[in-house]
Formats: C-alpha cells, sequence, structure tokens
C-alpha cells in the first residue's frame, strides 16, 4: 500500500451525512460526550470536487469517531448498523470512486464478530473501521480477541482511529482531539505489540490514523528488553503488519514517522471533511516530497 504509487489512495476520508448527524444529536440529548469540534459539512459532491482538485482517485470513507460505544445494546448496534448501511449506499453510487471501511457494534462483542463477518465477506467492504477504545475497552485487550481472530482469518485491513478516552479533561478548553487524540492511538498501537496481537494474529493489516500518534517518539523508551516493545512482539512485527496514515502531519511529524516506519509503511490520509482551505493539498504535497526525499536518501541519492 504506497501512497504516490496507488494514485492517491485516501485511507482516513469521513463521510458526514444528514442522517447521521440526526441520530447523533439524538444521542447527545441521552449521552454525554467530550466536547469536539463541530462536523463540517460534508457532501458526495463537495468530497468528488476537492479529491479531484487534489489528485485523490479513490477514498475509503468511514463513519466519524463520534457516537458510537455509549448506551445499551439496541442502540448501539442500530447507530452502526445505520452507518454502515450509509456508506455502502455512497459507495455503490460511485463504487469508481469511494470504498467502505465498516464501523462496528462495540462493545458489544458478538454484534461485532456476527457484524463484521457479513461485512466482509457480504457486503465486500474494504476493511473495518476501529476506534482505539469502546467504553473505556481498548482494543487490544483480550475481551475483544474473538474479534481480532476473525479479522486475522479474514486478512482483513483494519484501520485504527482515535476517539476521546473517558475522562478527557475539559475545563482547559482544549478538545481530546488537539491532544489526547495521539496518545490514545500510541496508547492502542503499544498495547497491541505487549500482547503480541501482530504475531498472534500475523493476518490483519493494521493501519493507524494520524501517523501512530506518538509512537516514532516514544518508541526508545518501549524497548526493553532490547529488541522488544515492553517484552513484547518486536518493532519489526509491529511493521510488518502495519502502516501508519498522514493525516494531520506536519513536515517534522513525517520526518519522524519516516525514520521510524520507512516509506513504504507511510499512506495518504486526509481526515476530510475535518480540514479547512488547501490545507490537505499541502499536506499531500509535503508527503509526496518527503517520501520522494526519503527514498532518494536510502539510495544515497540525496538532491538539493
Amino acid at each position: 500500500m504506497k501512497t504516490e504509487r496507488d494514485a492517491h489512495l485516501d485511507v482516513h476520508h469521513h463521510a458526514v451525512t444528514e442522517k447521521y448527524r440526526e441520530r447523533l444529536r439524538l444521542r447527545a440529548t441521552r449521552h454525554s460526550a467530550a466536547r469536539v469540534p463541530e462536523i463540517p459539512e460534508w457532501t458526495v459532491e463537495k468530497s468528488l470536487c476537492w479529491m479531484d482538485a487534489s489528485g485523490v482517485h479513490r477514498a475509503l470513507l468511514s463513519a466519524p469517531a463520534r457516537g458510537f460505544g455509549a448506551g445499551g445494546t439496541d442502540e448501539v448496534v442500530a447507530f452502526a448498523r445505520a452507518a454502515h448501511d450509509e456508506l455502502l449506499g455512497l459507495r455503490d453510487r460511485r463504487p469508481d470512486r469511494f470504498g467502505v471501511l465498516a464501523p462496528l457494534p462495540l462493545p458489544s462483542l458478538d454484534h461485532a464478530v456476527e457484524h463484521a463477518e457479513r461485512a466482509l465477506r457480504h457486503d465486500a467492504v474494504d476493511g473495518i473501521a476501529l476506534l482505539t477504545q469502546y467504553a473505556g475497552r481498548y482494543v487490544g485487550e483480550p475481551v475483544w480477541d474473538d474479534l481480532l481472530e476473525l479479522l486475522d482469518r479474514q486478512r482483513a485491513l483494519v484501520h485504527v482511529h482515535p476517539t476521546a478516552p473517558a475522562g478527557a479533561p475539559l475545563r482547559d478548553h482544549l478538545g481530546p482531539h488537539l491532544v489526547e487524540y495521539t496518545f490514545d492511538t500510541t496508547r492502542v498501537a503499544v498495547l497491541l505489540a505487549k500482547r503480541r496481537v501482530f504475531t498472534r494474529y500475523p493476518g490483519i493489516r493494521w493501519v493507524f490514523a494520524h501517523g501512530g500518534g506518538t509512537l516514532p517518539y516514544v518508541i526508545g523508551r518501549l524497548d526493553d528488553p532490547p529488541g522488544t516493545i515492553d517484552g513484547g512482539d518486536r518493532i519489526e512485527d509491529l511493521l510488518r503488519a502495519s502502516h501508519f496514515d498522514s493525516a494531520l502531519l506536519g513536515r517534522p511529524a513525517l520526518a519522524a514517522l519516516t525514520e521510524f516506519a520507512g516509506p513504504d509503511h507511510v499512506v495518504f490520509g486526509s481526515d476530510a471533511p475535518f480540514i479547512h482551505g488547501d490545507r490537505v493539498t499541502r499536506l499531500l504535497d509535503d508527503l509526496t516530497a518527503h517520501l520522494q526525499l526519503s527514498m532518494h536518501q536510502e539510495l544515497g541519492d540525496v538532491r538539493p
């Protein structure tokens, strides 16, 4: 999976339908949630225009992180099912431009396993969209092993997106998307390695949002015993199974990520529509230029 050589596939592209907004408003009256920015307007037409202008040939659609995981089982299942059906409808309108990363009704494990199997086998989705945690239980904890076994058997592509952790501070007026999201993504990647998920379930093809959070920064702290990630899988085990999307990464973060993972493990993610103006074009230009430079460096051909 290579960004530049895959006609700019966007693996991190949110579809926000009006029906989703309405369901979210209804849930907001029942469940408290950490403060996050308002969800920008989104339409198929706007998305396609932006993709054409940015040189993005195809986008894997996923639902935004908000609204999942809270409430009783029936409510959780209905919310995820409705989001999934809408994504399929969008894909079927433009199968040449859109794919689907299916949301799951976690923390209801039985329903999630059933839904994932149907989505992958019957609905022919491109992959599964997981959040970092549901009701405080993180992806990679033993409670989710039945789901991981299914995803391994199906050799599923699994995109991991952050969400607001329980107890995220709000009094400082910093929404969790600004700080906590990056650390939640890091926590999941480290937990998966510590529990040896990358070697126990080698068929899963992981994609971690936002460059894997702070993983390139903290990896040196975790190399204990040497050669392992906190005594679990090795760094090379994680990299064998994983890619990292570039959503909202600047040049310093791209440099750290490429140094850690190598250019072949970095893929394009826009985080549309949570971007403004020409930012995504600049991010895509930065990514393309940086990966080209990294590849030249590997060949010992650094150009001015």
